[in-house]
């Protein structure tokens, strides 16, 4: 990393500093990613503290900041002074507010260890912040490039302007005007995991193909939520889902750029008509993916994106809430697919559980991460506490584990 770095935020970085700026106004955690880290054993507080601030571009990636001035591209710049990544123990870091983008925290629960990682999202995506577990785990060797280089955009202005419009006239288009969405007043998030067996993720993947995702099993994961979904939750909420789905665009090669969000979106509306069945359901959602890709909308999204850095978060923000009259989505949903795979061992320990947590935007108050770690998938679930009863995320629980193994 350069001693003097100026580098423009991209489209999907703004993105997550608005999406920061939403969460904050609701609440006080912000835009934060979370990877957790279970292994056989025990890990010593120093030894972790040592290797961490050892790690020179751990602690220059934690020493950026952005600048943000209206009408000009935000810009990633190094910070005045060098802050190494703040490692604490469980319950001692709630008492220590860490400076910078990255923070760890150590809990002991007899006999394993946990390693809980923190990034702020607009510094990294999900690959990033396993890429992050890598650096620490010694996995990964620097040098690592902080960000991809923009490059210059050869795509005449007019096509870009006719992207940024269809992908505008594209978000208007599938937003529903009765969309369901949660409404609560309080925003603390809690966490469900819906962990599965080995051989229930093979009956769940071989489910997926015999209803008809041999494009994409994450349209099978989509559909059998939204299904679980409305016969638990939204049941008399609204007539439509909407989300968007990240989409990854990191280009082949670009697996050393280890900062930065390389993100694109899909859009789905889904009518409560059309979640009578796995089957129906999910050709109906592999249908609005495979119509997409082929009109490039993910491309057209992000032209959209990188066309927004210019505005100021506030109106940035106007314009993002208003097809959704103030909400993000009814919920939202992401499919990370394999997480830290080939890793077997963190700090010489072998690796018993890895969890990606979320950020929950308010409202929707409902996110949900699909993951795999070791053959075994897992549902990721954080939810508003005072939007959904303990009784409706149980049903909720209990009706997706029926859908996806049946």
């Amino acid at each position: 990393m350069e001693a003097a770095l100026s580098h423009k935020i991209s489209g999907a970085d703004k993105f997550q500093l608005l999406l920061d700026r939403h969460i904050r106004l609701n609440q006080s955690t912000g835009n934060i990613i979370q990877l957790n880290i279970e292994v056989k054993g025990r890990i010593e507080l120093e030894e972790l503290r040592k290797i961490v601030s050892a790690n020179s571009f751990l602690t220059q990636l934690n020493s950026l900041k952005v600048t943000d001035k209206s009408l000009s591209i935000p810009r990633w710049i190094n910070g005045e002074e060098q802050n190494p990544v703040s490692v604490t123990e469980f319950p001692d870091y709630a008492n220590n507010d860490p400076e910078g983008l990255i923070s760890i925290v150590l809990f002991q629960d007899e006999p394993n260890s946990e390693v809980f990682i923190f990034v702020h999202h607009v510094l990294a995506d999900n690959i990033g912040i396993q890429q992050i577990a890598g650096l620490i785990n010694g996995t990964i060797k620097p040098p690592l490039l902080p960000f991809a280089e923009e490059g210059k955009d050869t795509t005449p202005f007019i096509q870009q302007l006719i992207h940024t419009l269809k992908a505008t006239l594209l978000v208007f288009k599938k937003t529903p005007k009765r969309m369901a969405k949660l409404v609560a007043d309080e925003v603390k998030t809690n966490t469900n995991i819906i962990d599965f067996e080995e051989e229930e993720t093979q009956q769940i993947e071989e489910n997926a193909a015999k209803n008809g995702a041999r494009l994409s099993r994450s349209a099978f994961y989509l559909a059998a939520v939204s299904m679980a979904l409305k016969q638990t939750i939204f049941e008399g909420n609204g007539d439509s889902f909407f989300l968007p789905v990240p989409q990854n665009q990191r280009l082949r090669g670009n697996d050393q750029v280890a900062m930065g969000n390389h993100i694109s979106f899909l859009f789905y509306t889904i009518p409560f008509n059309k979640l009578n069945n796995l089957s129906e359901a999910t050709a109906f959602i592999t249908a609005q993916m495979v119509e997409q890709i082929k009109n490039q909308s993910p491309k057209s999204y992000s032209y959209l994106l990188k066309t927004f850095r210019f505005l100021p978060l506030w109106l940035y923000d106007f314009f993002f809430k208003m097809p959704t009259k103030g909400a993000v989505c009814s919920f939202l949903f992401s499919d990370v697919g394999e997480t830290l795979p080939g890793m077997k061992t963190f700090m010489g320990k072998e690796i018993v559980e890895v969890l990606n947590l979320p950020p929950n935007p308010s409202p929707p108050h409902l996110t949900f991460v699909m993951m795999k770690h070791a053959g075994r998938l897992k549902l990721i679930m954080t939810y508003n506490s005072k939007a959904i009863s303990e009784d409706e995320k149980s049903k909720f629980g209990a009706a997706l584990r029926t859908l996806l193994t049946k």
